[in-house]
């Protein structure tokens, strides 16, 4: 007799170790996926905020400039975005995002990233310093955004305090 194959229970053994491994691979390449995506938005959201940070010291000795810049957060539309503290005196400006005169840019999160439970609203930065204010709140020492994925298995925070430091954590 000739013996040089293999038999049924040989290939069903070695199949089903290759699907094994292939779908551990698959869900560790999603989970990896996920993790970038988030890390991505943390990024994009910190240049937003350091962006509105320089706007409102570049912008301080132009004509007409704004009373600051901030972000606003919105956590039903999943968005944040920059705005423009305008008034006619700065000094009776409300120092929060009043409605869409005072949009600059707008941001939305990935769909796959949604904030989590958000302690603050808005951010602005008061020229020439600058000044910041946590939700037009000068008691209020800091605040923390927090983005995660859709199922809350992966999250992680930018913290900005009141002096105007942006961490991440």
């Amino acid at each position: 007799m000739n013996n040089k194959g293999f038999t049924v229970i040989e290939m069903l053994v070695v199949i089903s170790v290759m699907v094994l491994l292939t779908s551990l691979l698959i869900l560790y390449s999603r989970t990896g996926e996920s993790q970038i995506i988030l890390f991505r938005d943390q990024a994009r959201l910190i240049a937003a905020l350091n962006r509105a940070k320089f706007l409102s010291t570049q912008l301080y000795s132009a004509p007409e400039s704004p009373c600051g810049f901030g972000v606003y957060f919105s956590q039903a539309e999943n968005s944040f975005l920059i705005f423009r503290d305008s008034a006619a005196n700065c000094s009776t400006s409300d120092n929060i995002y009043s409605g869409a005169d005072e949009l600059f840019e707008n941001y939305q999160l990935s769909p796959q990233v949604k904030f989590g439970d958000l302690t603050l609203t808005n951010i602005i930065f008061i020229p020439p310093d600058p000044e910041t204010l946590i939700d037009n709140d000068p008691n209020k020492i800091e605040g923390i955004i927090t983005l995660q994925n859709l199922n809350g298995s992966a999250s992680l925070n930018v913290k900005v305090n009141n002096a105007g430091q942006i961490t991440t954590q």
